[in-house]
């Protein structure tokens, strides 16, 4: 019984209300219109939220790093389809007189190091397989180094050659740009710059162009 009054109740509050509305035809366009446009943002809200929920967080262009959790080391391996971005020369790229940018951003700060030689130059000339330890950045939060391995023991940055960026603390989020140039000595040259990060244990790496162009004074100086 009281369930049949609720019902009758419900019902003929509805009626009432379909009775006003029938009575006052602008108030119930304004109500429907109202009504209509509450169920888009709804669906629009939905909709981006989905989209972004497939969306990578960073770029990623298949460039050949590989994440070493174990030491939390990012590795970079040369390969002979992957490496300087320039279409009028494709190596080889003897260390001698080859330079290095280093960035690093986190939560909206930046700190960029001085370029500097790529590695002990002296040491990966020698035609022998050499690794070189050089430090890229020491700061209040964060210390980066990397070791460089010729494997082939060419003097030159070559396919099978390795460099190991090793960052305390190894933050997600935080974003290494490196910039690596080759000068061919008497004007010109070839230039590389990458930018990696972790995000959710997952490494994303892609070419870069946010230090301009920090290598024209090399180049054309």
């Amino acid at each position: 019984m009281g369930m049949e009054l609720s019902l009758w109740r419900d019902g003929d509050m509805i009626n009432r209300l379909g009775s006003y509305l029938a009575s006052r035809p602008k108030k119930a366009a304004v109500l429907v219109l109202t009504l209509a446009v509450a169920f888009v943002i709804v669906l629009a809200g939905l909709a981006l939220e989905l989209s972004n929920s497939g969306r990578a967080p960073y770029p990623s262009d298949g460039i050949p790093l590989s994440l070493v959790l174990v030491d939390g080391k990012v590795i970079y391996t040369q390969h002979d389809t992957f490496g300087f971005q320039n279409e009028s020369y494709d190596g080889p790229y003897p260390y001698t007189g080859m330079k290095i940018l280093f960035r690093v951003t986190y939560a909206g700060t930046s700190s960029t190091r001085p370029v500097a030689d790529f590695g002990n130059q002296s040491q990966l000339s020698t035609n022998i397989s050499a690794t070189v330890h050089q430090v890229l950045m020491t700061s209040s939060w964060v210390d980066a180094s990397m070791n460089i391995t010729d494997s082939a023991g060419d003097g030159t940055f070559g396919e099978g050659d390795t460099i190991a960026f090793d960052m305390v603390p190894l933050n997600a989020d935080m974003v290494f740009t490196v910039g690596v140039l080759w000068t061919a000595g008497e004007g010109g040259g070839a230039v590389m710059e990458i930018s990696f990060v972790v995000h959710d244990g997952r490494l994303y790496a892609w070419y870069s162009q946010y230090l301009n162009d920090w290598y024209n004074p090399y180049l054309f100086g």
